[in-house]
């Protein structure tokens, strides 16, 4: 299989080159150009375990993604969060900062009834700052300062209002998003080099998750499903105003009313753009 991108991306080799997994589609699809050569070999891949990953993430990384990484020799870590930082579900000096976006009885209700959401900070503090501390650790602090990072980030093409260039240490850059690649193009190149298409990269307790995805976890992951029930029932006994489902029921008796359909992963995503990708 051969492809030829509409746009080549072109690396800053002077400065380290990471990919910044974040497990999902556009993810792998960058691991499937690197691997066919459209894209150039960075220098490795980081992905943060963030310890609720949904079951089924890693199960195809494992099977599909790593074995193509070490067929090309490129370097695929795992780090999980807890060996890097102390923040979980509060941040570790602020018990009462709630980092996950959950929806909340604060804001009040709209007129179908649904509970209005908080902003979600847990991707900035379960994957980028893990991540940082991880390459500082490996490569030295003043290393890295001195020649700089460059994050690779899948957002594709159709995430224009996602794509960000901060400048520094450390920036971000986005293949897909500069070969002109959509995220539907993404999912048939994946398809297309004869892998199954990825599972979305999402926590099992994730409140930005449609109905239809909570009823497929329900049906076909359910140890997950049962997770996230506990962890329901173990948020509200600190704070007792927050909700993983909209209707502001428990996520065990929820009635879900989508019917399956094709998932839009931009109406709720996270302020960092770190998730689903």
């Amino acid at each position: 299989m051969s492809i030829q991108l509409r746009r080549n991306f072109v690396p800053n080799n002077r400065r380290l080159q990471v990919v910044s997994s974040g497990g999902g589609t556009q993810s792998v699809c960058m691991v499937v150009l690197i691997y066919l050569g459209a894209l150039p070999k960075p220098d490795l891949i980081v992905m943060a375990d963030t310890e609720r990953e949904a079951s089924n993430v890693f199960e195809y990384h494992e099977k599909y993604v790593k074995p193509l990484c070490d067929e090309i020799g490129l370097e695929y870590v795992v780090i999980k969060k807890s060996d890097w930082v102390k923040n979980d579900i509060t941040l570790a000096s602020d018990d009462d900062a709630v980092l996950p976006g959950f929806f909340t009885e604060y804001n009040g209700r709209t007129p179908k009834g649904d509970l209005g959401k908080q902003p979600g900070y847990c991707s900035s503090h379960w994957k980028v700052e893990p991540i940082r501390k991880y390459l500082n650790n490996r490569f030295g602090e003043r290393e890295l300062t001195k020649r700089g990072v460059d994050f690779w980030i899948g957002m594709s093409f159709d995430e224009r209002s996602r794509v960000k260039y901060p400048a520094g240490k450390w920036q971000k850059r986005y293949p897909l998003f500069e070969a002109e690649i959509l995220r539907e193009q993404a999912i048939q190149i994946v398809k297309d080099f004869g892998l199954p298409e990825p599972p979305r990269s999402a926590c099992w307790m994730c409140p930005n998750r449609h109905d239809d995805e909570w009823v497929w976890m329900r049906e076909n992951v359910p140890e997950d499903f049962e997770q996230a029930c506990k962890f329901e029932k173990q948020l509200q006994a600190g704070f007792d105003w927050l909700y993983l489902h909209k209707s502001g029921v428990p996520i065990g008796e929820v009635i879900f009313t989508s019917k399956p359909k094709q998932v839009d992963i931009f109406d709720q995503f996270c302020d960092t753009g770190m998730c689903f990708v």
